[in-house]
């Protein structure tokens, strides 16, 4: 409605792609956002609510008929097993790739994927069934080359993958340390997802200190009381968790379909926190940009 769909994000770190939930129509939107199906390795679930959960089975049927074969891990809260094993069984699909599926049920924050210099971890949300956030987590700065340095020297591609390995190399007769073509390193990323949950503090820990947060702000705070029913959190409480948890950026999103024009959803966390965007559908965003207070 209002042209937003079911929830789903995408979030790729070199060569890892990761799907974040799983709503309705998620397969038809991969497409034009630039993400070809194939390139997914890991899909993580909140919980499962239809609105997070019911575009799963299709693209699991869809990856067979197309001849997916390379193995797909999915994460996600106790019963996620359950639901895709009677799908599987009751419509007879016969999965052409190796499936795993990773139920989780974190009282904390819990480690679930680790690949080089990448960390997925889970923690738990306070919705009104079980659900669980997920924090994307870079674990050093990646080194940066200063490439003007580079061409200056004319290093070779032999030398410049020492400079990465941070080994001297020799030019012109001289030994050069690779600071010479180092850069400063950025600080590293981070990125947490939280979908559906109440506004809660215990969620902190979890949170403290990342790049970017996506916190749900399904209502303005005028139905702060419906909010903490259904197990909701309005803007206003967004942006006031984003602000204890000094995060750098919050990103919005999940908003009711109430609202058709969500820039009073938007404004309202701005008033408790200063760097706040609206993730519109379809946008790609540079998590270390938003980190940075840029928009794209």
């Amino acid at each position: 409605m209002h042209g937003r769909h079911p929830s789903a994000q995408v979030v790729q770190y070199n060569d890892l792609c990761c799907l974040i939930d799983c709503g309705e129509g998620t397969q038809e939107r991969l497409r034009p956002a630039g993400v070809r199906p194939f390139q997914i390795d890991i899909i993580l679930i909140s919980h499962l609510h239809g609105d997070h959960i019911f575009g799963l089975p299709g693209l699991l049927s869809s990856y067979t008929h197309l001849g997916r074969t390379a193995p797909l891990s999915i994460f996600g809260p106790v019963g996620l097993k359950g639901f895709l094993e009677c799908i599987i069984g009751y419509t007879e699909l016969k999965l052409s790739f190796s499936l795993s599926i990773i139920e989780e049920s974190p009282e904390t924050l819990c480690s679930v994927f680790k690949r080089a210099n990448f960390e997925i971890w889970t923690f738990p949300l306070y919705h009104r069934i079980a659900c669980n956030g997920y924090l994307f987590r870079e674990l050093s700065s990646n080194i940066r080359l200063n490439k003007e340095r580079l061409q200056e020297y004319g290093l070779t591609p032999v030398q410049i993958k020492a400079v990465k390995r941070e080994e001297e190399i020799e030019n012109l007769g001289s030994r050069v340390p690779a600071s010479v073509f180092i850069l400063e390193p950025l600080p590293p990323l981070s990125y947490a997802y939280c979908s559906d949950t109440r506004y809660d503090l215990r969620l902190l820990p979890s949170i403290q200190g990342v790049s970017v947060l996506y916190h749900e702000t399904t209502f303005m705070n005028d139905l702060e009381e419906m909010a903490d029913q259904t197990g909701h959190s309005t803007s206003s409480q967004a942006g006031m968790m984003a602000s204890a948890a000094r995060v750098s950026c919050l990103v919005t999103g999940h908003y009711s379909s109430r609202y058709k024009d969500v820039s009073p959803l938007v404004e309202e966390a701005g008033k408790h926190f200063r760097h706040v965007i609206e993730s519109e559908e379809g946008k790609k965003y540079n998590l270390r940009n938003l980190a940075k207070g840029l928009e794209q």
